[in-house]
């Protein structure tokens, strides 16, 4: 037999472990037992084979209706929301500004909110209106933006 130490803090183990696994056929019924050779054991392969799971017509029926309702919920939302960008935009008068060394889309956007639309959606619209390719701003520049309330 292999003998193994093993020590982890204070804890020393001797740890006797055989050479190879090995297990005994027994043979024999009711009456007598005998020994025969001891074979090494080889590892076995485990497959493991799935069935298809079956699934019943009334569970497909109700994940349908499930994602229909979903649908048509979300393009509802989506639809509304559009609609109330639309019509906050449309209503919307500009005055020109100069840009000042500081100001940013987003400070501008504070500045001169649209009502019903985020600072994000604000911003996004001033960018859109000046035809900006980017976020970043030059002192100097003038810029259309919503006319203060």
């Amino acid at each position: 037999m292999n003998a193994t130490n093993m020590v982890q803090g204070n804890l020393a183990l001797k740890l006797e472990t055989p050479a190879t696994t090995a297990f005994t056929v027994v043979k024999g019924g009711r009456s007598a037992f005998q020994s025969a050779a001891a074979k090494p054991v080889r590892p076995q392969r485990s497959s493991v084979v799935t069935a298809p799971v079956a699934l019943k017509p009334s569970t497909i029926v109700a994940v349908a209706v499930a994602l229909t309702l979903f649908f048509v919920i979300s393009t509802a939302v989506f639809s509304a929301r559009h609609a109330a960008y639309a019509d906050s935009v449309a209503n919307v008068t500009y005055e020109t500004i100069r840009v000042q060394s500081g100001d940013s889309l987003w400070s501008l956007a504070e500045e001169h909110p649209i009502d019903g639309l985020s600072t994000q959606e604000t911003s996004d619209m001033i960018r859109s209106v000046n035809h900006l390719e980017h976020g970043s701003l030059d002192a100097g520049v003038d810029l259309k933006v919503p006319a203060r309330s």
